[in-house]
Formats: C-alpha cells, sequence, structure tokens
C-alpha cells in the first residue's frame, strides 16, 4: 500500500522534469579524475531545494556532492546514492556515435549520451524526487540524503597510468562512509533494468609476469634462451583451459563469474631485434560471494607452478592490483522489501532480486554495515539497437526514468516514516 503522501508528491515527478535534468548532466563532463562540474551542478540543485548541502572534497578538485533533507527525527534514515563519473572522457578515437559523447541527444523518448544509462539516469531520478519531497512540504521522521560520489568506474592505477584519471573502483565512496556520511539504508542507483539487486559480483585483477632471455632476435632459438612472449602464451593456454570450471564451480543466484584475458604487454615493439625479456597478462576474475581474492590468488598460483615444473622456466610473478569484493544481502532485509514491495506497487508485477554482474559501490556500504540496495533504470538496450550498449553507445528511455523516480518516492516515504528495524 502506497504511503498516503504518495500521489501528492508525485505530481511533482514529470517526464519533462526528468528528461531535462538528464540532458543537462550529459552535457556536463564527468570523466573520472574530472567530476567538479558535475558536483556542483548537484549541490547547487539541491541547495536550491532546501536541502543542506556539501561539497566533500575526496582529493584536490574532486568533491562528492552531498545533499540532506533534514527528518524530524526517530524515523529510519534513508541514503540515496551513485557516481558521477563517466566510463570514457568522450574524446577517445576508438569511439564514435552519439552515446559516447557528452552531448544529448533526445529522440523518441530515449536520452543518448556519455553517462546516460551509466549512471547519471539513476541520479537524474533520485534528484528529482528529493526536489518533489522538499518542495511538497512532506515531514517525515528520518532523513533522507542524496550523494553523488567521484570515482565509481573501474579503473586502477598500475605501470605508467597513475593520477586522478585513474582512481575508481569505490574512491569517493569508501571517503563518503569514513568521512561522516552515515545512513541506516542505501539505494544505489545503478542500471539494474528496474530489477531490485541484492547482491553484486566482485572483481580481481590480476598481472601475470613471464621472464625471457636477453639476447638479439636472431639467436633467439639457441638453446638455453627463453621467449617471454611464448611463455605468456602458455600461460593464457592454461588459463583459458582453467576458466570454464572456475566458472561452474562458483555459480551464485543463477549466474556464473566470468575470466577474460583483457590485456597482453610483452617485448619491445621498437626494437624487434631483442628477444622478449619480459611479458605480462592481465586478468579480470569476476568473483560471487562466498569467494576471496586470495581463493582466486591460490587457483592462478597453482597454474604458474604447473607450467614452470613441465617447461623447467622459472615460476612466472603474480600480482594482484585490484581486490572489489563481491557482495550480498539477505532478500528479507528491510531495504530490499521497501524497494520490492515499491515495484510491485508502481509496475503490478514481482520479481525476484538478481544479482549484478559488473562493479558497484554496493559493496562498500553492505562492508561499513549500511544495508545497500541496488535499483535503477538503466541497463535497456533501444529495442532498435543490434549490438549490446557499450558497443551502441550509452542510451535511456526517459519512461523509465519516471518508472524508477515513482519507485523511489515509494520506496523513501515507507523507509523514512518508521523506526530502523
Amino acid at each position: 500500500m502506497l504511503h498516503p503522501d504518495f500521489h501528492r508528491v508525485e505530481q511533482h515527478i514529470r517526464e519533462d522534469v526528468l528528461r531535462r535534468t538528464l540532458i543537462e548532466m550529459v552535457d556536463i563532463p564527468s570523466p573520472t579524475g574530472g567530476e567538479a562540474e558535475m558536483a556542483t551542478y548537484l549541490e547547487e540543485r539541491m541547495r536550491r531545494a532546501g536541502l543542506r548541502t556539501q561539497l566533500q572534497e575526496v582529493s584536490k578538485g574532486r568533491p562528492n556532492a552531498v545533499g540532506t533533507l533534514p527528518g524530524t527525527g526517530g524515523g529510519a534514515n534513508l541514503l540515496f546514492t551513485g557516481h558521477m563519473d563517466t566510463s570514457y572522457s568522450g574524446d577517445e578515437d576508438y569511439l564514435t556515435g552519439e552515446g559516447f559523447k557528452p552531448k544529448a541527444v533526445y529522440r523518441d523518448g530515449w536520452v543518448w549520451g556519455l553517462g546516460a544509462n551509466n549512471m547519471k539516469s539513476g541520479l537524474a531520478s533520485a534528484l528529482v524526487v528529493l526536489e518533489a519531497i522538499a518542495g511538497g512540504g512532506i515531514e517525515l521522521t528520518g532523513d533522507i540524503t542524496l550523494a553523488g560520489v567521484v570515482g565509481e568506474i573501474e579503473k586502477a592505477p598500475i605501470e605508467e597510468f597513475q593520477g586522478e584519471s585513474f582512481a575508481g573502483y569505490g574512491t569517493g565512496t569508501r571517503y563518503l562512509i569514513t568521512h561522516g556520511i552515515t545512513a541506516d539504508y542505501a539505494i544505489l542507483a545503478e542500471p539494474t533494468t528496474l530489477h531490485v539487486s541484492n547482491a553484486n559480483m566482485g572483481c580481481v585483477w590480476a598481472k601475470i609476469t613471464a621472464t625471457g632471455t636477453m639476447a638479439h632476435s636472431a639467436h633467439g632459438k639457441r638453446p638455453g634462451h627463453r621467449n617471454a612472449v611464448e611463455e605468456i602464451h602458455k600461460i593464457q593456454s592454461a588459463v583459458m583451459d582453467w576458466a570454464p570450471s572456475y566458472s561452474e564451480r562458483n555459480k551464485f543466484m543463477d549466474e556464473r563469474p566470468s575470466v577474460t584475458i583483457a590485456a597482453v604487454r610483452g617485448g619491445l615493439p621498437w626494437r624487434l631485434s631483442r628477444n622478449p625479456f619480459e611479458a605480462s597478462l592481465y586478468l579480470d576474475v569476476r568473483t560471487v560471494p562466498g569467494q576471496t581474492a586470495d581463493g582466486v590468488k591460490r587457483e592462478l598460483r597453482e597454474i604458474l607452478k604447473g607450467i614452470a615444473e613441465s617447461s623447467g622456466a622459472p615460476e612466472a610473478t603474480l600480482s594482484l592490483y585490484v581486490n572489489d569484493p563481491p557482495t550480498y544481502i539477505d532478500p528479507g532485509a528491510p531495504i530490499i522489501k521497501a524497494l520490492q514491495t515499491a515495484r510491485e506497487d508502481i509496475i503490478g508485477s514481482s520479481s525476484k532480486p538478481i544479482i549484478r554482474l559488473p562493479a558497484a559501490d554496493s559493496t562498500h556500504f553492505n562492508h561499513y554495515d549500511i544495508p545497500c540496495a541496488v535499483y535503477g533504470p538503466g541497463g535497456f538496450s533501444h529495442p532498435d539497437s543490434e549490438t549490446w550498449m557499450h558497443a551502441a553507445g550509452e542510451h535511456v528511455s526517459v519512461n523509465n526514468l519516471l518508472t524508477a523516480a515513482r519507485v523511489y518516492l515509494a520506496a523513501a516515504l515507507e523507509i523514512c516514516s518508521h523506526p530502523p528495524e
């Protein structure tokens, strides 16, 4: 049953407002490391709506934008959250099409543009909901907060790739929750195709390095010479032989984790007259709840030890440079039940909670004892699209923005009207 004030507030949540808000957000470039203008936009909108706001500087020039609508006290406090950084900068020469540019295009009920799907759509819906609640003069007992955070995109500094533009994987969220922004529950507005998510896969990024002999290429086949690229090829083949078993053994909520050979580096492209003396393989290994990074590490070490024993070469070195843990909360948790009920009231149908495959900041909230559900309007591809969104470019339906906003409103009114369970 919807909250008594739902319909009074809902009239302020309109498609044209949602569309305009998302278009304005997409038109603000906000690559990882360059989120300041987007943070200022959010803070100004929330301040004009009457929220208590702050720009929480995570690092120089990179603030989280936070706004709170205080309750009267005693009720559960709810945090809406989402990242402001986009998957790309929009300047990449290998990406073409309107869905990869920070310039919104509205066509046939859909907004195209960089960040439209991931995840300015969710931020736009949550922002308009908080503005509607504040503008409607609704008094709730619990606080409602919206936080736009920096540095969520799956990026990590390694080798020559250093600096703020590579500081992703929860940089802003970890700072947010260790520097005073608290809540009883959180709703992360990541793309979920309007399904409630109570679980998220994790991720391990691993670097495997093999060594070879320093020699002139003309003598590379003499006895005792090792070619590091050839050694890495053996390792790559062994990893791909292991991957299907790894995936099958770790099924969770009807999904299986993947293993991706994501990058290979080796040799000197500018001096092919030298035998490759070092080569590296980079792996993206997804994990499910119950797994640990060290469990993955042990399995990879067994592969490397086996190759070294069979070839007589030194064991390749293994290092991890990302550990983003998987996360899970019980489907009976109050935040999941509230979102599921709101979804059923608004959409008119029920569905089981899902596990998300890409990384998300929900893991950080859950590990800091703020139960976090994930729900957002993104994730749907345009009906005329013939490929994955990552290939077609980002886009989102304005109608789905409206649906998500109505669900957010119903859940927020319910959660913030009662004490936390």
